[in-house]
């Protein structure tokens, strides 16, 4: 019998890759319909999906993209995303199906965030939709010197979950 409750079964049977922020995942549905944002040229996808996957001390390191981005639990341990809002207004969002976390978390475009899994064991498999639709072109990791000078009071999160 197949142990369903382990990332190493989930990363298997959804064939999920390793992601540039940490992590794993997978793209789940590009959108056939083409948008444009109020005042934009670029044509892009109404919506993207993926599978996402943390395990462990794995995290997801800051970043922002060009769209609202939602994040949906699934399976696994609570998962805290870290963000930042454009006015240096700094918030933890436990996406969990426990009492004290959301099945789902809203981050609005261009807003920086991160994630983790707070215990550093077991996974959190999730998933996540892009409107409009999630483009390389638009992803920025953030530098954690200029992203701290940016946001001196936020130094030591920048500084433990940055990649760069």
């Amino acid at each position: 019998m197949t142990n369903t409750d382990t990332a190493a079964y989930w990363i298997h049977h959804l064939g999920l890759l390793p992601h540039p922020e940490g992590g794993f995942y997978t793209e789940t549905f590009r959108s056939g319909t083409s948008v444009n944002r109020t005042g934009g040229t670029m044509v892009k996808q109404a919506c993207t999906s993926i599978h996402y996957l943390l395990e462990g001390a794995d995290y997801s390191g800051f970043h922002r993209i060009g769209s609202d981005e939602i994040w949906y639990f699934h399976k696994g341990a609570p998962l805290h995303i870290h963000a930042i809002d454009k006015d240096g207004k700094y918030i933890v969002h436990e996406l969990s199906d426990r009492p004290s976390g959301n099945l789902s978390v809203v981050i609005p475009a261009g807003q920086w965030f991160a994630a983790e899994l707070p215990g550093k064991e077991h996974y959190a498999l999730v998933s996540c939709a892009v409107a409009p639709g999630f483009d390389f072109a638009e992803f920025e990791m953030a530098v954690t010197g200029p992203l701290s000078d940016q946001y001196p009071q936020h130094k030591a999160i920048i500084g433990r979950l940055c990649r760069l």
